[in-house]
């Protein structure tokens, strides 16, 4: 399928999230788990695309060099090149967080591409029982505890991190 150049309203359809609030939620998961895969100019690029796809939560349409113009006047002549965004458009889609649209003029050419952001995918922490277990078992718990905890310590208050630490422990006392 072809999909037609045209005004940013026109591709709402593309849109993942209700609301700009729900869209930034969702970049704000996307940035504390895989923020390190970027470089610094990338990740300017990539916060630059999120904020242009505000008006159609998650989708832009913009051309890469209007992005790059005001990355360019944001830090007053020290932008990131074209090739620096490319790259960054590239890995936000290896990562999922991006899928991309090529988009055409009428009269066949290529026009800009249509970028629509994905939601993070939820996962929930595997459900712990509390049974009689060999030693190896405990450690392999004890292992998982401290993995949910480590992803827990990003995205939770400390008050809350803290009741569930308290609460994981008191699961698997021996």
């Amino acid at each position: 399928m072809n999909l037609k150049s045209g005004r940013i309203e026109g591709f709402e359809g593309y849109s993942q999230f209700k609301s700009v609030k729900e869209f930034n939620t969702h970049i704000e998961m996307w940035l504390a788990e895989k923020k390190q895969e970027f470089s610094k100019g990338e990740l300017v690029g990539l916060k630059r695309l999120v904020r242009f796809s505000a008006k159609v939560p998650g989708v832009c349409n913009a051309k890469i060099g209007t992005v790059l113009k005001a990355i360019n006047e944001h830090y007053q002549g020290n932008g990131i090149s074209r090739s620096t965004f490319k790259r960054m458009i590239i890995k936000a889609k290896v990562l999922g967080i991006l899928t991309i649209y090529e988009t055409e003029r009428k009269n066949g050419s290529q026009s800009s591409n249509l970028y629509s952001f994905n939601r993070f995918p939820q996962s929930e922490p595997p459900k712990a029982k509390k049974l009689d277990q060999p030693k190896e078992t405990n450690n392999l718990l004890k292992l998982i505890i401290k993995r949910i905890i480590n992803v827990m310590k990003r995205r939770l208050n400390s008050i809350t991190l803290l009741l569930v630490i308290k609460f994981l422990k008191t699961l698997f006392k021996p």
